[in-house]
């Protein structure tokens, strides 16, 4: 059901869904296709930039669909086995599932064009990815109790995601960025999982081991859904009050 309603919200259906991230790497790709190269960066640059595309915007599409689940889904609430946080599963399964799909795709629809196999260590790629969906699923657990009781986030929540856009290493390495202002970046998970992404694709791909880490990123996940599990507990009987 809930698959069905997210391919329904944009145009061409499935397709629209691939076109939407596939539209944002072409831009990019002719704004800095012609002056960043493999040599520069370590990695081919259409990985380099679908990575950071992709699970930005899957972060960013399960917080922001989380707080808007319980009004989507309240006709449900009818039936008493199906509970709120079903709602933040369900919409995090589709957005993981879709965008984990779309990377896949694009991975090896490069490999194809380079004619060679671009996954230096793919079992890296797939926990950074998970890890930074169970942190979104968090974050949406709490915003959709948050977003219960506060009905300004509603409005407040998008606005403020909005320049986490350029402060995630989406069309920049971290590598680049002065340590003074580093450190702070490195706070980011989803900073973390597109730098943790792109190494998986390349070994020459630099990292900084001192603030890129994938334990940091694994613990963020877990301290996420404990907090946002923790809220709703605590606010699942006014979830449900009508």
């Amino acid at each position: 059901r809930e698959l069905k309603t997210r391919v329904s919200q944009v145009k061409f259906g499935v397709l629209g869904v691939f076109i939407e991230p596939l539209g944002v790497i072409a831009v990019f790709l002719l704004i800095f296709g012609l002056f960043r190269g493999r040599a520069a960066i370590g990695i081919d640059i259409i990985l380099f930039l679908a990575c950071g595309v992709i699970l930005y915007t899957m972060y960013v599409n399960i917080a922001i669909r989380s707080l808007n689940s319980m009004q989507a889904n309240e006709a449900l609430f009818f039936y008493r086995p199906v509970k709120p946080v079903d709602t933040v599963i369900a919409r995090a399964l589709v957005e993981s599932g879709l965008y984990g799909s779309i990377l896949l795709i694009i991975s090896g629809f490069t490999c194809l064009l380079r004619e060679q196999w671009l996954f230096y260590d793919f079992g890296l790629l797939v926990i950074t990815f998970i890890a930074l969906a169970l942190n979104a699923f968090g974050f949406g657990v709490f915003l959709m109790a948050a977003g219960h009781r506060y009905k300004a986030l509603h409005q407040i929540v998008p606005l403020v995601m909005r320049p986490m856009w350029f402060i995630s290493g989406i069309f920049f390495s971290l590598s680049a960025v002065p340590q003074q202002f580093l450190t702070w970046l490195s706070w980011n998970p989803i900073a973390q999982a597109i730098e943790l992404s792109r190494s998986a694709f390349s070994p020459d791909y630099p990292i900084n081991p001192t603030v890129i880490s994938l334990p940091y990123l694994l613990a963020s996940a877990a301290f996420s859904c404990a907090i946002g599990l923790w809220v709703y507990s605590n606010n699942e009987r006014i979830l449900l009050t009508r």
